[in-house]
């Protein structure tokens, strides 16, 4: 499908049907993996991605919309500033980018959610391995990712100590990074340790936003 053809806001979620490049694919899975969500939307028949950030991550936000905007994924107008009363009336602001519905993407949701009680539950894919790139890599880091000491870490508390397990596993089988489950207080994070810093800087470093870097620390 051509750029224009996909970003045609009157087009039915049945006719966008892909196929899609792996860079869309990579950026999805990381930022799901994080902190964007997949909304099946019955009544279109198909899947939108929902990204959201506070006004603290601004460029990372402009670039992930600029990435999906220029490829026909979203609207073009630019997400505005929104701001929400949160509790003990805390005032958030925060932006928001919602994705085209595509048919084409109700396999990811299909792989990364079931139901539990009439909701959807965000799991880890049994294959991730095959889905996990470079580029989703930087993309779940930014997202959930964050300096410790010399080290760094990722929020994963969501998902369950077998699930965290399975992505060490997968960050040391493809990219011999080493990695451990962590207890914290809201559940399980993962660990990157030192002696994997400067090997995991150099795969995930070329895809940040600058304002980014300052979670790898001097690495």
């Amino acid at each position: 499908k051509s750029f224009s053809t996909l970003s045609n806001k009157n087009l039915p979620s049945s006719k966008r049907i892909g196929p899609h490049n792996i860079d869309v694919l990579s950026l999805i899975i990381g930022s799901v993996l994080g902190d964007s969500h997949l909304e099946r939307r019955s009544l279109a028949g198909g899947t939108r991605v929902i990204f959201e950030q506070s006004s603290a991550n601004v460029e990372y936000l402009m670039w992930f919309y600029k990435f999906l905007a220029i490829r026909g994924y979203c609207n073009e107008v630019a997400p505005k500033l929104s701001k929400r009363i949160k509790k003990e009336n805390k005032v958030q602001y925060h932006y928001r980018i919602n994705s085209f519905t595509f048919s084409s993407f109700n396999w990811l949701h299909e792989m990364f959610y079931i139901k539990v009680n009439n909701s959807f539950i965000k799991i880890i894919p049994k294959n991730i391995y095959d889905w996990l790139t470079p580029l989703s890599l930087a993309v779940w880091f930014m997202d959930d990712g964050s300096k410790c000491r010399n080290s760094a870490r990722i929020a994963t508390n969501c998902f369950t100590l077998e699930e965290i397990t399975l992505l060490c596993d997968v960050l040391k089988q493809k990219f011999f990074i080493i990695a451990t489950p962590c207890k914290d207080s809201k559940g399980h994070i993962i660990y990157i340790h030192v002696k994997s810093m400067k090997l995991f800087s150099s795969i995930v470093k070329p895809y940040m936003v600058p304002s980014m870097y300052y979670k790898l620390g001097n690495h």
